[in-house]
Protein backbone atom coordinates (compact mmCIF):
# COMPACT_ATOMS: atom_id res chain seq x y z
CA UNK A 1 0.00 0.00 0.00
CA UNK A 2 2.48 2.39 -1.03
CA UNK A 3 0.29 5.40 -2.46
CA UNK A 4 -2.79 4.15 -0.42
CA UNK A 5 -3.61 8.08 -0.11
CA UNK A 6 -3.99 8.54 -3.87
CA UNK A 7 -7.69 8.13 -5.17
CA UNK A 8 -7.06 5.86 -7.42
CA UNK A 9 -5.57 3.17 -4.65
CA UNK A 10 -8.38 3.19 -2.57
CA UNK A 11 -11.37 1.31 -4.40
CA UNK A 12 -11.27 -2.32 -5.24
CA UNK A 13 -8.45 -3.91 -7.28
CA UNK A 14 -6.04 -1.01 -6.95
CA UNK A 15 -3.33 -0.94 -9.50
CA UNK A 16 0.06 -2.49 -9.35
CA UNK A 17 1.56 0.78 -9.03
CA UNK A 18 -0.34 1.51 -5.92
CA UNK A 19 1.72 -1.20 -3.80
CA UNK A 20 5.60 -1.45 -2.91
CA UNK A 21 7.65 -3.04 -5.82
CA UNK A 22 9.43 -6.08 -4.35
CA UNK A 23 12.92 -4.48 -4.44
CA UNK A 24 11.49 -2.25 -2.14
CA UNK A 25 11.17 -4.49 0.70
CA UNK A 26 13.36 -6.87 2.26
CA UNK A 27 12.74 -9.91 4.43
CA UNK A 28 15.36 -11.14 7.30
CA UNK A 29 15.31 -14.45 9.44
CA UNK A 30 15.88 -13.56 12.99
CA UNK A 31 18.98 -15.61 14.21
CA UNK A 32 21.42 -15.83 17.01
CA UNK A 33 22.04 -12.31 16.35
CA UNK A 34 19.60 -9.31 15.80
CA UNK A 35 19.06 -10.04 11.69
CA UNK A 36 19.93 -13.63 9.87
CA UNK A 37 19.49 -14.77 6.83
CA UNK A 38 18.22 -12.41 4.48
CA UNK A 39 15.61 -13.52 1.57
CA UNK A 40 15.02 -12.19 -1.64
CA UNK A 41 11.46 -11.62 -2.73
CA UNK A 42 9.72 -13.10 -5.95
CA UNK A 43 6.36 -11.36 -5.88
CA UNK A 44 3.82 -10.33 -3.57
CA UNK A 45 0.30 -11.88 -3.79
CA UNK A 46 -2.56 -9.14 -2.38
CA UNK A 47 -6.38 -10.14 -2.57
CA UNK A 48 -7.89 -9.54 -5.95
CA UNK A 49 -10.74 -7.73 -4.33
CA UNK A 50 -8.73 -5.58 -1.61
CA UNK A 51 -10.29 -2.29 -0.42
CA UNK A 52 -7.68 0.33 1.10
CA UNK A 53 -10.74 2.39 2.09
CA UNK A 54 -12.70 -0.04 3.62
CA UNK A 55 -10.21 -2.07 4.85
CA UNK A 56 -11.69 -5.70 3.72
CA UNK A 57 -9.71 -8.45 1.78
CA UNK A 58 -6.86 -7.38 3.93
CA UNK A 59 -4.73 -9.67 2.87
CA UNK A 60 -2.06 -11.08 0.96
CA UNK A 61 0.62 -13.58 0.53
CA UNK A 62 4.74 -13.25 -0.17
CA UNK A 63 6.27 -15.86 -2.50
CA UNK A 64 10.22 -16.17 -1.92
CA UNK A 65 12.83 -16.32 -4.61
CA UNK A 66 14.33 -19.37 -3.11
CA UNK A 67 13.12 -22.07 -0.23
CA UNK A 68 13.45 -21.36 2.98
CA UNK A 69 15.58 -23.76 5.20
CA UNK A 70 13.98 -24.42 8.83
CA UNK A 71 15.44 -24.49 11.99
CA UNK A 72 14.78 -24.50 15.29
CA UNK A 73 14.83 -21.08 15.45
CA UNK A 74 12.53 -20.20 12.39
CA UNK A 75 10.09 -22.41 11.03
CA UNK A 76 6.21 -22.62 9.69
CA UNK A 77 3.50 -21.39 11.67
CA UNK A 78 0.19 -23.30 10.88
CA UNK A 79 -2.80 -22.19 9.74
CA UNK A 80 -6.28 -22.95 11.31
CA UNK A 81 -8.23 -25.98 10.43
CA UNK A 82 -11.67 -25.14 12.24
CA UNK A 83 -14.12 -22.47 13.34
CA UNK A 84 -13.32 -24.15 17.44
CA UNK A 85 -10.14 -22.24 17.08
CA UNK A 86 -11.77 -18.61 17.51
CA UNK A 87 -13.07 -19.21 21.07
CA UNK A 88 -14.09 -15.71 22.45
CA UNK A 89 -12.81 -14.68 25.50
CA UNK A 90 -9.77 -16.59 24.60
CA UNK A 91 -5.97 -15.48 25.11
CA UNK A 92 -4.57 -14.15 22.08
CA UNK A 93 -0.93 -13.45 21.21
CA UNK A 94 0.32 -10.84 19.22
CA UNK A 95 3.79 -10.15 18.16
CA UNK A 96 5.22 -6.63 15.71
CA UNK A 97 7.54 -3.65 15.21
CA UNK A 98 4.70 -1.08 15.15
CA UNK A 99 4.55 1.95 17.45
CA UNK A 100 4.98 1.26 20.86
CA UNK A 101 3.66 4.38 22.30
CA UNK A 102 -0.20 5.67 22.04
CA UNK A 103 0.86 8.07 19.48
CA UNK A 104 3.01 7.19 18.10
CA UNK A 105 5.48 8.50 19.00
CA UNK A 106 8.79 6.01 18.54
CA UNK A 107 9.15 1.85 17.13
CA UNK A 108 10.95 -0.27 18.74
CA UNK A 109 14.21 -2.00 16.93
CA UNK A 110 13.29 -5.39 18.57
CA UNK A 111 10.30 -7.50 18.09
CA UNK A 112 7.99 -7.36 20.75
CA UNK A 113 4.95 -9.40 21.58
CA UNK A 114 1.56 -8.75 23.72
CA UNK A 115 -1.43 -10.46 25.05
CA UNK A 116 -5.01 -9.69 24.00
CA UNK A 117 -8.29 -11.19 24.13
CA UNK A 118 -10.73 -12.37 21.84
CA UNK A 119 -14.03 -10.71 21.49
CA UNK A 120 -17.07 -10.54 19.29
CA UNK A 121 -16.01 -9.50 15.63
CA UNK A 122 -18.82 -7.05 15.66
CA UNK A 123 -16.75 -4.80 17.88
CA UNK A 124 -14.47 -4.11 14.90
CA UNK A 125 -17.80 -3.66 12.47
CA UNK A 126 -17.40 -0.57 10.54
CA UNK A 127 -20.51 1.51 9.95
CA UNK A 128 -21.83 1.10 6.52
CA UNK A 129 -20.04 -2.36 6.00
CA UNK A 130 -22.65 -5.17 4.44
CA UNK A 131 -23.68 -7.58 7.53
CA UNK A 132 -21.61 -10.22 5.82
CA UNK A 133 -17.79 -8.54 6.37
CA UNK A 134 -17.89 -10.00 9.86
CA UNK A 135 -16.52 -13.17 8.05
CA UNK A 136 -13.83 -11.72 7.53
CA UNK A 137 -12.48 -10.60 10.60
CA UNK A 138 -11.16 -11.49 13.49
CA UNK A 139 -11.17 -9.36 16.70
CA UNK A 140 -9.51 -8.54 19.53
CA UNK A 141 -8.98 -6.21 22.69
CA UNK A 142 -6.15 -5.65 25.46
CA UNK A 143 -6.23 -4.08 28.60
CA UNK A 144 -2.43 -2.54 28.36
CA UNK A 145 -1.36 -4.01 24.92
CA UNK A 146 -2.33 -3.55 21.31
CA UNK A 147 -1.00 -3.83 18.07
CA UNK A 148 -0.57 -0.36 16.17
CA UNK A 149 0.45 1.51 12.62
CA UNK A 150 3.32 -0.82 11.78
CA UNK A 151 1.96 -4.26 12.89
CA UNK A 152 0.09 -4.66 10.08
CA UNK A 153 0.87 -7.94 7.84
CA UNK A 154 1.94 -9.48 11.74
CA UNK A 155 0.26 -12.46 13.21
CA UNK A 156 -2.26 -12.75 16.22
CA UNK A 157 -1.73 -16.61 17.30
CA UNK A 158 -2.78 -19.34 19.55
CA UNK A 159 -1.12 -22.59 21.17
CA UNK A 160 -3.51 -25.18 19.90
CA UNK A 161 -2.72 -29.08 20.97
CA UNK A 162 0.79 -28.35 21.78
CA UNK A 163 1.11 -26.00 17.78
CA UNK A 164 0.90 -22.09 17.43
CA UNK A 165 -1.23 -21.71 15.05
CA UNK A 166 -2.15 -17.95 13.26
CA UNK A 167 -5.77 -16.73 13.42
CA UNK A 168 -5.55 -13.85 11.91
CA UNK A 169 -3.56 -10.78 10.19
CA UNK A 170 -3.36 -7.46 11.87
CA UNK A 171 -5.41 -5.15 9.55
CA UNK A 172 -6.37 -2.02 11.45
CA UNK A 173 -7.04 -0.22 14.36
CA UNK A 174 -11.42 0.51 15.23
CA UNK A 175 -11.55 4.47 15.12
CA UNK A 176 -14.01 7.19 13.90
CA UNK A 177 -13.51 8.19 10.34
CA UNK A 178 -11.01 11.48 10.28
CA UNK A 179 -9.54 11.04 13.78
CA UNK A 180 -6.10 10.81 14.79
CA UNK A 181 -5.08 7.49 15.34
CA UNK A 182 -4.37 6.45 19.32
CA UNK A 183 -3.73 2.85 20.14
CA UNK A 184 -4.70 3.47 23.81
CA UNK A 185 -6.19 -0.04 25.44
CA UNK A 186 -8.64 -0.67 25.45
CA UNK A 187 -9.47 -0.35 21.85
CA UNK A 188 -10.24 -2.80 19.26
CA UNK A 189 -8.04 -3.87 16.70
CA UNK A 190 -9.14 -6.09 13.63
CA UNK A 191 -7.15 -8.62 12.26
CA UNK A 192 -8.29 -10.28 8.83
CA UNK A 193 -9.42 -14.17 9.51
CA UNK A 194 -7.26 -16.51 8.18
CA UNK A 195 -9.66 -19.20 8.06
CA UNK A 196 -12.02 -16.88 5.88
CA UNK A 197 -9.27 -16.67 3.38
CA UNK A 198 -8.08 -20.22 3.56
CA UNK A 199 -9.52 -21.07 0.29
CA UNK A 200 -8.04 -18.26 -1.33
CA UNK A 201 -4.64 -18.78 0.05
CA UNK A 202 -5.02 -22.60 -1.55
CA UNK A 203 -5.25 -21.20 -5.01
CA UNK A 204 -1.81 -19.48 -4.65
CA UNK A 205 -0.44 -22.07 -2.78
CA UNK A 206 -0.40 -26.18 -3.28
CA UNK A 207 -0.04 -28.65 -1.27
CA UNK A 208 0.02 -27.08 1.80
CA UNK A 209 1.47 -28.86 4.54
CA UNK A 210 -0.83 -30.86 7.38
CA UNK A 211 -0.13 -29.76 10.75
Amino acid sequence: RKKSKLQECTGYSPAKECYFLEEEVSIYLLGSQRFGQKLEIKRFIPHDRYNHYLSINDIALIELAQPLNCSTETYPICLPTKEEMYKEDQKLFVAGWGWNTPWGDDSPVTLREGVMQQVSSQNCMREGLPIETLNEYHCAVGTDQSTCVGDSGSSTFIKFKNRFYTLGVTSHILREHGSQIQCIPPIFATFSKVLYFSKWIETHVKDLPEP
